[in-house]
């Protein structure tokens, strides 16, 4: 099986969560009428190699210093899906997913590759699936501003998908937000995209007026943190998920530092899908997590 580069303790923490869900979610609904589908967007290789600086997980051995990924932890663990849907855009990948896919030869049937853009494949998912009798999960896991307001607008719209959105507060937020300058113009347009609205501009940056020798110029400065920028997008989420997001989040990223969040949201408004907060809860809070002021 070939192994993607390079995991760390965050690695492991959000597939972790992601793990302890699916246990949950397909045992919840094994015996309802519903099909049940995951669909990873991201989904990588097989198994993700642990960087050489990182500290050694109980999961991982000196022998064998690699994690399962996604997709194999959904295979082992999400027993009562009907259908499992990898998306990856690097043909290498997808390779090493077909490998993956022989070695569950008894649900191989229900293992669908799809070599393509995330985005693209998951609108013609929520767009083109009959969700009267479907129900399904939904892992973002992208690197960087990858996922676009719109598709998280696709996912909510079904009304019957639960999302756990690796959200790049850090790493592809506040890095695009210099302390005391002006946002680029190339920055701003990936904000846009991200966020969906432009209002961010007036949350996350702050004019003040300055005088100097020369008269009075406007400053601008970042006011924002990975924190308020979180609560930023599950107040956003909020508008458009009829079910809910849960005011509560797994902060994630390598040397300590705050690089992503863990959301979770529901889009299923019916009084029993609930039960999809309580139990993406009860994962979250199994550990360390965030929460929204």
């Amino acid at each position: 099986m070939g192994r993607q580069r390079f995991g760390s303790l965050h690695t492991d923490q959000k597939l972790g969560k992601l793990q302890a869900y699916l246990k949950s979610f397909s045992a919840a609904l094994k015996n309802q009428r519903f099909d049940l589908i995951f669909f990873d967007a991201f989904a990588g290789t097989g198994d993700i190699q642990i960087a050489d600086d990182a500290p050694l997980l109980e999961t991982v051995s000196e022998y064998a210093p690699f994690i399962e990924g996604s997709a194999q932890r959904a295979l082992r663990f999400g027993t009562a899906f009907n259908q499992y849907i990898f998306v990856e855009k690097s043909r290498s990948k997808m390779r090493e997913l077909e490998v993956l896919r022989g070695q569950f030869p008894t649900i191989a049937d229900r293992i669908s590759l799809r070599c393509g853009d995330a985005n693209k494949e998951l609108e013609k998912f929520c767009s083109g699936t009959d969700w009267k009798k479907t129900r399904a999960v939904v892992f973002l896991d992208p690197f960087g501003n990858q996922v676009s307001w719109e598709t998280i607008v696709a996912i909510a719209e079904t009304r019957a998908i639960d999302l756990w959105y690796l959200f790049p507060a850090g790493l592809g937020v506040l890095r695009q937000l210099p302390k005391r300058r002006g946002v680029h113009s190339t920055h701003e347009a990936s904000l846009d995209k991200l966020l969906g609205t432009r209002e961010w501009r007036e949350v996350f940056i702050e004019t003040k007026s300055v005088d100097d020798l020369f008269g009075t110029k406007e400053n601008q400065e970042r006011r924002a943190t990975v924190e308020s920028i979180t609560r930023f997008m599950a107040e956003r989420m909020k508008t458009i998920f009829r079910g809910g997001v849960l005011d509560e989040w797994l902060p994630l990223g390598s040397r300590g530092i705050h690089m992503y969040s863990l959301l979770f949201a529901w889009a299923n408004p019916s009084e029993k899908a609930k039960l999809a907060g309580t139990l993406a809860s009860a994962v979250l809070r199994s550990g360390n997590r965030g929460r929204s002021k």
